[in-house]
């Protein structure tokens, strides 16, 4: 059967052989995509009279929608937070080998740093979107330095900072730019960090807690002030 053009132009693709999830278990089923969006078989036969263009024997693979990695701190040998002279073609890298684990788009992590590589890192960070070439980067996290002492996990003590007079200025300088920053994770608990989250949240940053010390108020409190995040939960927090 030919396929109809009446509604677009673009071409069918039929996926064959697939498991697809679906009332959470695994169905076999073919799967018809149009422009990247999903379509109903049933309408696209009786009543576009359609039929595929393209067909992709997925030989028994699972389709499911991409991963979503908001906290990767590199790999492949990669490390987001040095400085290096490659460091574009490092994120590119890191891009491309994460496809073939699921991962379609990511927040390059930083860790705590001093101000001189925020400076020299960021500016080198651009969203993109992702495609054969690589994963798409949604923005970067920053985990820290604005972190607790006591629950610094792996982060340099050395680098750790607390909200001094002016919170938001002195974050700005930390950091150097928030252009490119799509996620923040700070302790709550600190002095000061309610003037942050706000500051943040105006921005379009998302606020995560973690690697803190704060109690239930405090949290609340940061709620209340735009966080809405957490950062690996259960981990380097109290219980």
């Amino acid at each position: 059967m030919p396929s109809n053009k009446s509604v677009s132009d673009a071409p069918i693709v039929q996926f064959t052989n697939c498991r697809i999830l679906r009332d959470h278990q695994l169905q076999r089923e073919d799967l018809w995509v149009r422009e990247g969006k999903i379509l109903n078989p049933e309408k696209l036969f009786f009543d576009e009279k359609g039929s595929a263009d393209i067909q992709l024997d997925c030989k028994d693979s699972i389709i499911t929608p991409g991963f979503i990695d908001v906290q990767i701190n590199g790999g492949f040998g990669v490390d987001f937070s040095l400085a290096t002279d490659d460091f574009k073609s490092g994120i590119d890298l890191v891009s491309q080998k994460i496809l073939s684990h699921g991962v379609t788009s990511f927040c390059p992590t930083l860790v705590t740093s001093p101000p001189s590589v925020y400076h020299q890192v960021l500016p080198q960070i651009s969203v993109r979107n992702g495609g054969a070439h690589g994963a798409g980067i949604l923005g970067v996290h920053l985990e820290g330095p604005f972190i607790s002492k006591e629950k610094k996990g792996a982060h340099p003590e050395h680098c750790l900072r607390t909200f001094e007079a002016g919170a938001f200025q002195d974050l700005l300088a930390t950091y150097g730019s928030l252009n490119c920053v799509q996620i923040v994770t700070l302790a709550p608990e600190m002095r000061r960090s309610s003037e942050v989250i706000r500051e943040l949240t105006k921005r379009g940053i998302c606020v995560s807690l973690g690697h803190s010390v704060a109690n239930l108020s405090q949290a609340e409190e940061a709620v209340q002030h735009g966080a809405t995040f957490i950062t690996h939960l259960f981990n380097a927090m109290l219980p």
